[in-house]
């Protein structure tokens, strides 16, 4: 895979820009609905996710989401051995 310039800041990091575009009630409520009942906190964060997996592909935003979980992870698993 062909890297991808500032990936890191891709799920979290600093957001800089805004993205927008003008819908439908029944999109936005229906977009509302999916990001709720999929776990997001917020419509923005929703809304990174699914333009993320479109431009940089689903597999790049596993290996980042896995990433970060491999980080946070050790550490957790430490604190439950009480290392």
């Amino acid at each position: 895979m062909t890297a991808i310039p500032f990936s890191r800041a891709l799920i979290g990091g600093k957001k800089n820009s805004k993205l927008e575009a003008r819908v439908s009630d029944e999109l936005k409520e229906a977009a509302r609905r999916r990001w709720m009942d999929a776990g997001f906190s917020s419509e923005s964060e929703y809304i990174e996710h699914v333009v993320s997996i479109d431009v940089f592909g689903k597999e790049h935003v596993r290996s980042l989401i896995l990433q970060r979980l491999d980080r946070v992870g050790g550490v957790s698993d430490n604190a439950q051995r009480g290392a």
